[in-house]
C-alpha cells in the first residue's frame, strides 16, 4: 500500500522519530476512515478540494484545536506530496485548501435562524439598538464605522450607504429594502437633531463603549445567541452566511472592507459545516 510506502520513507529517508511516524500514519488511517477508502491502491487520486474541506469541518467539530488540524492535514500534504514525486498523483490538492493556522482563533458567530427570528420580530418602531443590530449584520460593518454613520451618508432613492473604513478609506455598501425602510422610519422619527444616525441627547455621536454594551445587553436577552455578544461578532455572522449561501469570497472581501484577501480568508473555516452537508448530499460514497 501506498501509505506504508510513505511511512517507511519518512523512516528511512526522511529519519523521522517513530512516534513522529505512528502521527502521520494515524492522520492518513483516520482521513481514510472519513472517506470511506478501504485497502484499494491510491485512494487519494480521487480526493477533491470540497473532500478536504468536509474533513477539516468534521476535525472542527470534534472540538479539536487549530494546531492539531493543522499537524492532521500536515501529514496528508506530506504523503500527498510522496505521491506526486511517485507519480501516482498528478497534483497536491490540499495546497488548495485555507487551514486554520497553528494558534489561530476561528471566529465566532451566531446560527443565521437566530439572527432572522430577531430581526424578524423587532417591535416598532425599531429603538437605536433594534436598528443598530440589524445594521451591523446586513451590512457587516465595523462598530467604528456604525459610530461614524453620518445622515448624508444615506443614500435611500439608490438602496446605498456610504462608510468610512480602516485608513479613512470609503466604500458605499448595499441597503435591502426591509433596512432602507426601517432607516427611512428611524430619520424621520429621531428626537434629537444631529448629523449622525446614532447620537447622544447632545447630538454627539455614541462612544464606541456605548454601541457595544447596547447590543451586548440586547443579544443577552434573545434566545439562541451564546458565547461573546458583540458587534464583531455580528460582522463575522455575516461573512460566514454568506460563504454558507455561494458568496465567493473577493466579494465578501469588497463588503466587509478588507485591505487583503487573506483577511477575509479565515472565514472559509466556519463555512465547512455547510460545504459537509453538501458533500454528505452529493458525493457518490457519501
Amino acid at each position: 500500500m501506498e501509505r506504508d510506502g510513505f511511512i517507511e520513507f519518512l523512516r528511512v529517508q526522511k529519519r523521522y522519530s517513530n512516534r513522529t511516524q505512528v502521527i502521520y500514519y494515524q492522520a492518513i488511517s483516520h482521513f481514510y476512515d472519513f472517506m470511506g477508502f478501504h485497502e484499494e491502491n491510491n485512494p487519494m487520486e480521487r480526493v477533491e478540494l470540497a473532500d478536504l474541506r468536509a474533513y477539516t469541518s468534521a476535525l472542527i467539530e470534534e472540538g479539536l484545536s487549530p494546531a492539531t488540524i493543522y499537524q492532521k492535514l500536515s501529514a496528508l500534504s506530506s504523503f500527498s506530496n510522496y505521491l506526486v514525486s511517485k507519480g501516482k498523483l498528478k497534483d497536491n490538492v490540499l495546497k488548495l485548501l485555507v487551514r486554520p493556522k497553528k494558534g489561530q482563533r476561528i471566529p465566532e458567530f451566531y446560527p443565521e435562524q437566530s439572527i432572522n427570528n430577531l430581526i424578524d420580530n423587532q417591535e416598532e418602531p425599531l429603538s437605536p439598538v433594534s436598528l443598530m443590530i440589524h445594521l451591523l449584520y446586513a451590512t457587516g460593518i465595523r462598530r467604528a464605522e456604525l459610530a461614524g454613520i453620518r445622515m448624508e451618508d444615506l443614500d435611500f432613492d439608490r438602496s446605498v450607504l456610504r462608510v468610512r473604513g480602516k485608513g479613512n478609506k470609503e466604500r458605499q455598501v448595499p441597503l435591502k429594502q426591509d433596512l432602507v425602510r426601517d432607516l427611512q422610519a428611524f430619520s424621520e422619527n429621531r428626537d434629537t437633531a444631529s448629523p449622525w444616525l446614532f447620537c447622544r441627547k447632545n447630538g454627539e455621536p455614541l462612544a464606541l463603549t456605548t454601541i457595544s454594551k447596547m447590543v451586548h445587553k440586547e443579544l443577552s436577552r434573545e434566545p439562541g445567541f451564546t458565547g461573546k455578544k458583540s458587534p464583531h461578532v455580528l460582522r463575522h455572522s455575516l461573512a460566514t452566511h454568506l460563504l454558507n449561501r455561494g458568496a465567493d469570497l473577493n466579494s465578501i472581501k469588497e463588503l466587509l472592507g478588507h485591505s487583503s484577501l487573506a483577511a477575509t480568508q479565515v472565514y472559509t473555516h466556519n463555512s465547512f459545516e455547510a460545504l459537509k452537508k453538501t458533500y454528505k448530499k452529493a458525493h457518490p460514497r457519501a
